[in-house]
């Protein structure tokens, strides 16, 4: 009898350490995964907080590459046809009709083209011009502005049926398109510039293509310096997009940038 009382009380005894010992662990499960869970919450606010600053970032680096080009569009085409037309009227001889008729309506087309181009500056200044023009137009305002200035010839090509991503996706698409044109405008010597938007069901495939001088894309030194690639590939995986940059010294250069059509909205 006392045999088996003693095999209840050790029954019982190790019934209790084995439940102890459960709910321990468990305790400690539950204490692991709340401390995860908040470590990812801290994580996501960082990325959040990240994202938002690149965002805006990217934002006041629109404005302020849109603000030097209308300065640049007024200086060199605007300022440049108003003079034509001041010289125009100064030049009128009321004692000759027929030239004074061909002045005044030269001077009259100038102006109106004058005034489009003002009309497109204006849309510039808009901070949601990319909502109304799309990234399409916008981008190929920008072609637009490189060709009118004599110096490169300009062509965009869009394939596929396009749609819209996220606004702040095609911002950030835009500000990179826009970086390239720029490294181009300064470090390429280009004439050409060709830009292919392909709509593709999962994902956009911009490429943008010059037959510039070129550089060493293998050599990271050369691909960073001034080309501001590192901030391009941060940007892009910040809304899970790809960019590369292919070139040989001699062979102009391709940058391709992809962004999935299906992207995690943070």
């Amino acid at each position: 009898m006392q045999k088996d009382q003693y095999e209840i009380i050790i029954g019982i005894v190790l019934a209790t350490v084995v439940f102890l010992f459960v709910g321990f662990f468990l305790i400690v499960i539950i204490l692991y995964f709340n401390n995860r869970k908040k470590i990812h919450l801290r994580e996501k606010e960082a990325l959040q907080a990240a994202y938002q600053h690149e965002l805006l970032t990217t934002r006041l680096e629109i404005q302020e590459e849109t603000f030097k080009t209308i300065s640049q569009e007024i200086h060199d085409n605007i300022g440049q046809a108003l003079s034509f037309v001041k010289l125009n009227i100064n030049t009128v001889d009321v004692y000759d009709p027929e030239a004074t008729k061909e002045k005044l309506l030269e001077s009259k087309n100038q102006l109106s083209q004058t005034i489009q181009d003002l009309r497109d500056i204006a849309k510039s200044l808009n901070p949601d011009f990319i909502t109304e023009l799309g990234l399409t137009g916008a981008v190929e305002q920008q072609l637009q502005l490189m060709q009118k200035s004599g110096a490169y010839q300009t062509s965009l090509s869009i394939t596929g049926n396009e749609y819209k991503n996220q606004l702040q996706q095609e911002l950030v698409i835009f500000r990179i398109i826009q970086e390239l044109l720029n490294n181009i405008v300064k470090h390429a010597e280009a004439t050409i510039v060709e830009v292919v938007m392909d709509y593709q069901p999962e994902k956009l495939t911009i490429t943008v293509k010059d037959n510039g001088k070129g550089f060493d894309a293998f050599n990271e030194s050369n691909t960073n310096k001034g080309l501001g690639l590192p901030n391009m590939l941060n940007r892009m995986s910040l809304i899970n997009g790809q960019i590369a940059i292919n070139s040989t010294p001699g062979n102009g250069t391709i940058a391709i940038v992809e962004l999935p059509r299906q992207t995690v909205k943070i």
